[in-house]
């Protein structure tokens, strides 16, 4: 067998032994409970968000009908909250942070475990913050969307957009692994593994919006197929955040073991 084919089994292996997809398959879970009520406190503090605008690249055209769906859902629920649905609510939405930080305790093997009221509280502050940075991203993409075409043909356009979507998405993982990792490292640390999961996001997304073009998974799954397709599309992105988070778990235990020996 080839050099290469024993080492892409060598990889396939490593990240099958970690549980990869497993530990993906519980993130998405507890990122299905956030989702949500995450919804219902960004219309409630936002208003009306307008995902056509927001999502307006047709790579992320899959997933609109399920997040329209919940956002007109949300926005009812909000429109007539009560005290203990808020609270509720909140606490619903903190699932994802927090059980990406258990799982990070996971992937790097610590046994440092952040005590659970400690660690809701500082989801319940990430939540807030994600609110607002969302939209902050929301005025400053629509804003400068408008500025370019203004000043800019169209095609120069969608490159800027493109470039600064991915150069966004890098920092959002960056942030997220380094929330995820139970040890205190600087961003240098989590860049491989944060650049391993921005270009695997970047090839699945646009595979998957070619994929979704010729499968019409609508004549498969009839009436639930924007759910199936943003399970999928939850999962596959998730995967995809698992590999960076242990290759930056691994990366991690070569330090400590150089600095051993």
């Amino acid at each position: 067998m080839k050099k290469w084919a024993l080492k892409v089994r060598e990889v396939i292996k490593f990240y099958t032994d970690k549980r990869f997809s497993t530990i993906a398959g519980t993130l998405v879970y507890f990122l299905l409970m956030s989702l949500a009520p995450f919804i219902v406190w960004l219309s409630l503090l936002l208003g009306s968000a307008d995902l056509e605008q927001f999502l307006a690249n047709p790579l992320f055209e899959p997933l609109l009908p399920f997040l329209t769906y919940l956002k007109n859902s949300a926005q009812t629920a909000a429109s007539g909250a009560g005290i203990i649905l808020l609270a509720t609510s909140l606490y619903s939405s903190t699932n994802f942070f927090y059980h990406l930080r258990r799982s990070g305790e996971i992937v790097y093997e610590s046994e440092r475990v952040k005590g659970g009221i400690k660690l809701r509280v500082i989801s319940a502050l990430l939540i807030i913050l994600t609110i607002l940075s969302i939209a902050f991203l929301a005025a400053v993409t629509v804003t400068g969307r408008w500025i370019m075409q203004t000043f800019m043909p169209l095609f120069l356009c969608d490159i800027i957009s493109v470039i600064f979507a991915a150069f966004l998405t890098f920092a959002i993982v960056v942030l997220l692994n380094l929330f995820a990792c139970p040890f205190k490292l600087n961003a240098g640390e989590v860049l491989t593994g944060s650049l391993i999961t921005t270009v695997l996001w970047i090839l699945f997304v646009v595979g998957f919006a070619v994929y979704i073009r010729f499968a019409s998974p609508g004549k498969l799954y009839g009436a639930i197929a924007s759910v199936i397709v943003f399970l999928l599309w939850c999962y596959f992105m998730m995967c995809c955040f698992v590999i960076g988070m242990i290759k930056n778990g691994s990366d991690m235990k070569k330090r400590q073991y150089k600095k051993l020996f």
